[in-house]
């Protein structure tokens, strides 16, 4: 027997019924979603798909906050939104990705070739990481057979996959993922500093409200001084596994489930060996 994709499967209601209430409020939900959305990203996104704001690099206003403003829109295209929100959330993450490829730090050397690199942010930690792809990875829900996905899953699982040879994050002997930095450069196998977290020096009084109350530049670096101890692998990597799971769900390919197994056996094998703590 033939294997229908979702997309030929056809099913046919011939019985006529009335919809009950939850299902016509949801439909009115959507709705009211829908023209959210389009009037949000018409204030808030140029034509270019490119986020009306100041480019930042770092913890606390980086890449990952700026696309994180399109979070749930794939989801609410899956569950019966307008085409119109795909339409929007690609041009958006077409224009974040040239956006911030574009955009350069003077002062912080991770970035200086641009705060993203190959499609992929270019170095940080997995908090972040998992915010900036949070979006990405939810595409496949209603656009699987998008080309440029499909091409982007597979990319983004192999630099956690030592498959790219400028992004050596795993250590396939030692079965860890190399630093709490990572991407599409690579890890970072050095301490980290508070200018790697917080990004260049910026005005902040009187222009920014920083989420974790600074008032100014030097306070910014003063939350990250202590953030310094990033070589050797961290559980939050453990994040990465959802990049893998990406490819994987695509077609189903062994190689992304081996990796997932791998890794993740070798995280349970290493807390069993240490009393259960991580």
């Amino acid at each position: 027997m033939k294997k229908l994709r979702p997309n030929e499967l056809t099913l046919k209601v011939t019985t006529p019924m009335s919809p009950p209430a939850w299902a016509v409020l949801e439909r009115e939900l959507i709705r009211a979603q829908n023209r959210a959305c389009d009037a949000f990203f018409e204030r808030y996104f140029d034509e270019q798909g490119y986020l009306k704001c100041l480019p930042r690099w770092g913890g606390n206003d980086g890449s990952d906050d700026a696309i994180e403003n399109l979070t749930g829109w794939p989801i609410l295209h899956a569950v019966g939104g307008d085409d119109a929100i795909l339409d929007m959330y690609k041009l958006g993450w077409e224009g974040h990705l040239q956006q911030y490829t574009e955009a350069k730090t003077a002062e912080v050397p991770l970035a200086k070739d641009g705060m993203i690199y190959k499609e992929f942010p270019a170095s940080l930690d997995w908090f972040h990481h998992g915010e900036s792809m949070t979006v990405f990875n939810l595409q496949g829900l209603s656009d699987p057979y998008d080309l440029a996905f499909q091409q982007r899953a597979r990319r983004y699982a192999g630099m956690y996959m030592d498959e790219d040879p400028q992004a050596k994050n795993y250590d396939p002997e030692h079965k860890i993922i190399r630093s709490l930095f990572t991407g599409s450069r690579g890890p970072l196998l050095r301490k980290a500093t508070a200018l790697d977290w917080a990004g260049d020096p910026i005005e902040v009084a009187g222009r920014f409200d920083p989420a974790h109350g600074e008032r100014n530049f030097e306070e910014m670096l003063a939350h990250f001084e202590e953030y310094t101890d990033v070589v050797g692998d961290h559980p939050i990597n453990l994040s990465a596994t959802t990049l893998v799971l990406n490819a994987f769900l695509l077609e189903g390919e062994e190689r992304y489930k081996s990796w997932l197994l791998e890794y993740v056996d070798a995280w349970a094998e290493r807390a069993a060996s240490n009393n259960g703590i991580l």
